[in-house]
Parts: C-alpha cells; structure tokens; sequence
C-alpha cells in the first residue's frame, strides 16, 4: 500500500513537472521567460525536496495544484472547461483547504456556466488528490492572460496560521472571435452549396445545349441512313 501511494505520487509530480515546463515554454517575451523559469525552477526544489522527504517525515501537509484547460481554443460565447487537480503530497491531513481563481475569470470578461471559481474542502489526507472543473464562457475576444490559483490551507491540526500556495499557471493566450473560429475551423458545407450554385450556369448550362445539338445530330444520322 506504502509503494502504491509513493508511486501515485511520482506520477503526479511528473505531471505537474510537465504543465510547469510547458508555460515555461510558452511564455511570449523574455520577461515572462525569466519569471516563469524560476515557477519551474522553484516546482522542482519542491519535488526534490519532497522526495527526500520520502526518508524523512514532513510531520505537515503539502499541496500541490496544477490549472490546465481541456478545451483546446478559448472562443468567445462558448463553453471553456478549466480543471484543476490538487495533491496532498506531506504526510499530514490538510484541514480547510480553500481554493479561489476569483481573479483569473472576472465577470465582466466571463459567464461563469458551470461549477465555482471559490471552493472549499474540508481536508484532504496524505497522498489523496481532488479534482474540480469549471466550465466559464468568454464575453469578448482578444488576448487574455490566465493566472495562477490561489490556494490556502492548515498544514496540521496543530498549525494556527494558513499556508498559501499557487497553482500552475496555463499563460497567456488568445480568445477567438466566434465568426472567426467558424470561418476557420466550422463545417464548409455551406461554402460548397454556393459555389455549386454559383458553378451551375457555367457548367450545367453547356452541358444542356451540348447535348440537345447531340441528341439532334444523332436523329439526323438516323434519318440519313434511312433514306439510303
């Protein structure tokens, strides 16, 4: 049971290794790149540091969240499915765990559609992990820059003062207008009916008279040899 949770563990810290490379990645001026580069510097001190833990006790709890998006485009007045997951990665129950991405998503740039932005968990024990989706809705187009969520939580029974962390960070990214998400990535089916019909003077038209004067010559050709 012990090596299960240790290698449940792994797992998940790779995983959250990987989305923190990846905004690494994709960080759009050198600015960024810097900052960023010390997020991942500073989620890898947390992994080496847990992994030692692995022979010496934390005697504390220690969360982890990864923000990532299932949707692949953020369109404007359509659904985009945020997911969060956290991780208990200590050895101690971690008590009135609250999660807020408030300020990522404010309201008067998204309708929030489904699930809540501000959430609470009671606690999360040692080597468990809570997932949590929010489907929210983009008003209006352009570049919009996603940040971290803040997540506060009691380390242990004991602790008398709230741990703050953050999680993962998706970056920045573009918000499609909904007529160019259609003309890009929406069924041309459409198109083809207009280009048929708009085809159809050109192309049927000399097929017609083509093949009255055929149907015409052919009745000639039958008459001549009669007469023969």
């Amino acid at each position: 049971m012990i090596l299960e949770k240790k290698s449940i563990s792994s797992l998940f810290l790779c995983f959250y290794l990987v989305i923190s490379f990846s905004v690494h990645l994709n960080a759009k001026n050198e600015a960024d790149t810097d900052t960023l580069f010390e997020v991942y510097k500073l989620n890898l001190k947390n992994i080496f540091n847990f992994k030692a833990g692995d022979k010496k006790a934390l005697n504390s709890a220690r969360i982890l969240t990864s923000k990532f998006t299932l949707s692949q485009y953020a369109v404007e007045s359509m659904d985009y499915v945020i997911e969060y997951m956290l991780y208990n990665v200590g050895d101690r129950t971690a008590l009135k765990v609250t999660m807020d991405d408030r300020n990522s998503f404010p309201t008067q740039s998204f309708d929030i559609v489904k699930g809540f932005l501000n959430v609470h968990w009671k606690e999360i024990a040692p080597g468990e992990n809570v997932t949590h989706s929010v489907v929210v809705r983009p008003r209006t187009s352009g570049i919009f820059n996603y940040t971290s969520a803040l997540v506060t939580y009691y380390p242990s029974s004991e602790a008398k003062q709230a741990i703050i962390s953050y999680s993962t960070a998706p970056g920045e990214g573009n918000i499609y207008r909904l007529k160019d998400y259609e003309r890009r990535f929406s069924s041309k089916i459409g198109v083809w009916i207009v280009f048929l019909l708009l085809s159809m003077p050109t192309t049927v038209l000399p097929f017609l008279i083509w093949f009255q004067v055929q149907k015409k010559y052919a009745k000639s050709q039958i008459g001549q040899k009669k007469t023969r």
